[in-house]
Order: structure tokens, then sequence, then C-alpha cells
């Protein structure tokens, strides 16, 4: 699951995932400069928001990276 995440995000044209968590909750991905992975364990994914606030998602919460088609 976690290397579904990353790989989008070192794509080019990076496509922006939308993460969605089981409690249903999704999150856009903005760009690849947002999204961070833990480096130790991995068991952990940041993702920024347009204002600076992190969102740290647990990668047993995380039901389906899904990326929409490049325009």
């Amino acid at each position: 699951m976690r290397e579904e995440l990353m790989n989008p995000a070192g794509q080019m044209p990076f496509v922006p995932p939308t993460i969605e968590l089981k409690s249903r909750r999704k999150i856009s991905v903005r760009s690849s400069d947002h999204v961070f992975r833990e480096a130790e364990k991995g068991s952990l994914i940041v993702v920024q928001d347009n204002r600076g606030l992190n969102d740290l998602l647990p990668v047993l919460h995380i039901t389906a990276p899904t990326s929409k088609e490049p325009a």
C-alpha cells in the first residue's frame, strides 16, 4: 500500500492522488512536495494541506490511493 501511494508522487507529470481512509474520509494530495513517508518504519504517510498543516495517516487506515487521469 505504501509503495502504491508514494509512486504517483514521483511520476511525471504529477497526477495528484486522493487517499481514502477506512473512515471514508478522503484526503487530496496537492503536489509531490506535499506527501512524505515516515523514514524508519514506513507505517505513516504525512500529507500537507494548503495551509501548511499536516495529516498523519497510518498506512493501516488507508483503504485506497486513487489517481486522477492527467489532463
